[in-house]
Formats: C-alpha cells, sequence, structure tokens
C-alpha cells in the first residue's frame, strides 16, 4: 500500500455513533499509508475529537475532499455516496456491507469499477479472524440486548427472594449462539439468570454449554437462511422446529434471537403472534433485526413495539452503536488488520482471505447472493 490516502468518513445512518478508526490506531495505519485523512466530526459521537486525530498525525478535511483523495474509504456502514459523482475507479470501500439488503447500489459499484470489501464477509479460517467486524460488534451487541432486556424487564434476573425463600427464577432463551449469542449467554449468566439455548450447529452448541447454558433440541429442519416465512403452512404442516421454537419462547421471559448467515438475510423464525403470547411483561430482543424484518416477523432494527399483554419487542440490529467507544476500538482493530493484509497481499480474488470478502471487484459483482439477487431482478423485468 506504497503512496496510499486512507480516508475515514463520518457515519451518516441514523443513530449511528461508531467511527471506524479511533486516534490511537492512527500511527498503525500511518505506517502502511502516505496519509489518513479523517473526515471533519467524524469520531465526535464516539468521544474523539478532530483534535485528538491531529495529535495522532491524521489529517481533517470535509467529506468532499475525503472522498475525492481517498484510494481506500473506510466506514462502518457503506458510504451515502453517488458512486457515478462521489467515487472513483480503482477506490476501495471497507465496511460492513450487507449486500444483499443493497444489491442495487453494490450493481453502481461495480459498474464505477470500485473494489468494495466486506467485513462482514471474512471467511471462517483462523487467519481471517482478526478481520471479522461482523463478530466484534455482535459480540458488543450481544452484551447490550441482555441489558436492554434487563432494564424493560419487569422482574430481576439475578435470583431473589424474600424471607428465605426463592422467588421464582427469570428465563433467559438465546437462538443462535454465534458472537452475539454467546455473548448474550455470557451476560445473562454472570448476572445470574438460568440460560436456555437453542442452536443448531456443533461447535456453537458445544460453546454455549462451556458458558453454562442448557441445551434445547428442537425436531426438525432449521429454516435456511434467506427463508423468510418458514412458519407459514404453503399447504403443508409448519416445520415441526419452528413449531418447537415457538413452545419454547413461551416458557421464557427474556428471549435473545441471533440466528444469522454471513451474507444472506437472516431466516424469520417466529410471527408475531407467537411473541404476543409470552408472559405479560416479558421482552424479546431480535438481535438479526435489519430494515424490513429479521428473525422476527416485522421486528425491524432500532424499534420497540408492545405486543400482546404487555410484551415488548425491540429490533436490536444495530446494538453495538449503544456502545460506541467499546465498538469502534474493536471495529478500528478490524481495519488495521484487513490494511495489513492488503499491503501485503497480491492478486485480491486469488487471496484465502480477502477474496471471499469481495463483493465488487474489477467491474463485477463477486458476491454470489447478491449476484443472484441481481440476475433475478434482471429476469423478472425482462431485460437482456
Amino acid at each position: 500500500m506504497t503512496a496510499t490516502t486512507v480516508g475515514v468518513l463520518r457515519e451518516a445512518a441514523p443513530g449511528e455513533r461508531r467511527v471506524a478508526l479511533v486516534p490511537d490506531l492512527v500511527p498503525a495505519v500511518a505506517r502502511l499509508a502516505t496519509t489518513v485523512l479523517v473526515e471533519a466530526g467524524a469520531g465526535a459521537p464516539a468521544g474523539h475529537h478532530d483534535a485528538d486525530y491531529r495529535a495522532a498525525g491524521a489529517a481533517v478535511a470535509g467529506r468532499a475532499e475525503v472522498l475525492r483523495r481517498a484510494d481506500v474509504l473506510l466506514g462502518v456502514h457503506p458510504p451515502r455516496a453517488d458512486p457515478d459523482r462521489e467515487l472513483h475507479p480503482g477506490q476501495i470501500l471497507a465496511a460492513l456491507v450487507r449486500p444483499e439488503r443493497i444489491p442495487y447500489l453494490v450493481r453502481k459499484w461495480a459498474d464505477r469499477g470500485v473494489t468494495a470489501i466486506g467485513l462482514d464477509l471474512t471467511p471462517d479460517l483462523p487467519v481471517a479472524y482478526p478481520l471479522d467486524a461482523e463478530a466484534s460488534q455482535a459480540r458488543v451487541a450481544g452484551y447490550r440486548a441482555v441489558l436492554l432486556a434487563a432494564a424493560r424487564l419487569d422482574r430481576c434476573l439475578p435470583p431473589w427472594g424474600a424471607a428465605g425463600r426463592l422467588f421464582e427464577p427469570v428465563r433467559v432463551l438465546v437462538v443462535g449462539a454465534g458472537p452475539a449469542g454467546l455473548q448474550a449467554i455470557d451476560t445473562a449468566r454472570r448476572l445470574g439468570a438460568p440460560v436456555d439455548v437453542v442452536e443448531p450447529r456443533r461447535r456453537e452448541r458445544a460453546a454455549a454449554t462451556a458458558l453454562g447454558a442448557d441445551l434445547l433440541d428442537l425436531r426438525g429442519p432449521v429454516p435456511a437462511a434467506d427463508d423468510r416465512e418458514p412458519w407459514k403452512d404453503a399447504g403443508k404442516e409448519r416445520s415441526a422446529w419452528t413449531v418447537g421454537l415457538a413452545e419454547a419462547v413461551a416458557c421464557h421471559d427474556v428471549v435473545v434471537t441471533a440466528l444469522t448467515a454471513p451474507g444472506r438475510m437472516p431466516p424469520v423464525l417466529l410471527p408475531m403472534a407467537v411473541v404476543a403470547r409470552m408472559r405479560p411483561g416479558s421482552v424479546l430482543v431480535d438481535l438479526a433485526a435489519g430494515a424490513e424484518s429479521g428473525n422476527v416477523e416485522g421486528a425491524v432494527s432500532g424499534s420497540t413495539t408492545t405486543l400482546g399483554d404487555g410484551v415488548t419487542l425491540i429490533g436490536g440490529g444495530e446494538l453495538a452503536a449503544q456502545a460506541p467507544e467499546t465498538a469502534s476500538r474493536a471495529y478500528a482493530h478490524n481495519v488495521l488488520a484487513l490494511l495489513e493484509r492488503l499491503a501485503r497481499a497480491g492478486p485480491l480474488a486469488g487471496d484465502p482471505v480477502l477474496g471471499p470478502m469481495l463483493v465488487t471487484h474489477r467491474g463485477a459483482v463477486r458476491h454470489g447472493p447478491t449476484g443472484r439477487l441481481l440476475m433475478e431482478a434482471t429476469a423478472f423485468a425482462g431485460l437482456p
């Protein structure tokens, strides 16, 4: 990465307080690049001011200058920039891209000759773990999910009692023991609550039990990623797995859903009607929630809904933004690992770590699921 300008953009998404690079890591990035250019005010929501970046050796500039000069653009989310007017061919864009949610913007990046790298698309290789921003942010979100649920719950999570008798304990259920789910398990256990977990993957099941969670085994096939309505009849009986999950949810006071697959839309596991039947005062936090839905039908990121007899449903897709200092610092370490990899990599497409992370490169959409979405949309429209 000789003679490279690395640009850091201020996040534009509503409620987003993270920043892609913290001042402490500017010197390490500067050793890999000629210039580190930070958009004015980029770090302020996370407690890092322009003066801190200047003191660390970065230059501070306006948004237009960062977009124009940067060879590598860093963000937590993809930049809100017109590819034709504000990005340039050969520019590298690195962020939590989540390309399946923005297929048409991805197509424009490819047409413009932008190389987009998804820090949410790291392959499952030990050498790739330092780059895995999806995991680092998910851990923060899992921690915040349990604290948020505890604050909204009408009971105390730790064992509680009076006159020498313990009250019935709060029961916590975690669905999906990836990084977010594991952190939710650990946090709830540290607060004294018994935790059950639903997790079909063998390695994740072992990690969950190592943290003290009890496994719930549900019969039947697990709904696949991108399955938006597995609980609908469609002429057949509902999946035994989703029926079992609905029964388990009804028996718990706090539920955290976090079943996702990298680069794919999360499966919808629960209709709102099931959540509404939880005990009054219960809380469900859906960490898979995005702009449209998540593991729960209609759970949108950033929304809080009251269902049934006082059940709280929270769409927690971006909860990591509520702990911006820790989340930004973790993300910045992922970014540094990416830049170090780029500095010594040969052709990106042939790199075992960077290759699977490419969303667009050399004028093509490289992310398979997004490419298929675009092909289906083109075929549906009757275009050549």
